[in-house]
């Protein structure tokens, strides 16, 4: 009996862990009027994915998620030119824009909250959920 309880519980334990994404070590980023900056592509992963993830309470995105939906999704979007100019001068390779409500040329991309990311190769992709 003790051991079918032991073995459920290791089980069940062992099922959290494998579904919860370990957030890795970072580097330094900087915030500058509410956009985040990043040297690299894995610290700019640990700090959005859970924001995005807090933000899409439908969304549990890991790593390898966050992987494909940035491959699927890139290009989704022209860059954001005031971000491009900061990323460029500040000699970062990310920008990440968190708003709520996004218009573009006059025509309305999202109403609800968005990740707006700008490369420092003048890309971007974005993240939202309407």
């Amino acid at each position: 009996m003790i051991k079918k309880i032991l073995y459920t519980l290791l089980f069940c334990i062992t099922l959290i862990f494998t579904s919860c994404w370990i957030y890795p070590d970072y580097k330094n980023y900087m915030e500058i009027d509410g956009v985040l900056y990043f040297e690299d592509y894995e610290t700019m992963k640990a700090v959005v994915i859970p924001k995005i993830n807090a933000s899409f309470t439908t969304w549990h995105w890991n790593g390898d998620e966050f992987d494909k939906k940035y491959e699927q999704y890139f290009g989704n979007i022209i860059s954001n030119e005031d971000d491009y100019k900061i990323l460029t001068e500040n000699k970062c390779l990310y920008a990440v824009r968190n708003k709520k409500s996004l218009k573009v040329d006059n025509k309305q991309v999202c109403s609800g909250e968005y990740y707006w990311i700008t490369t420092s190769n003048n890309q971007g992709v974005i993240f939202y959920q309407n």
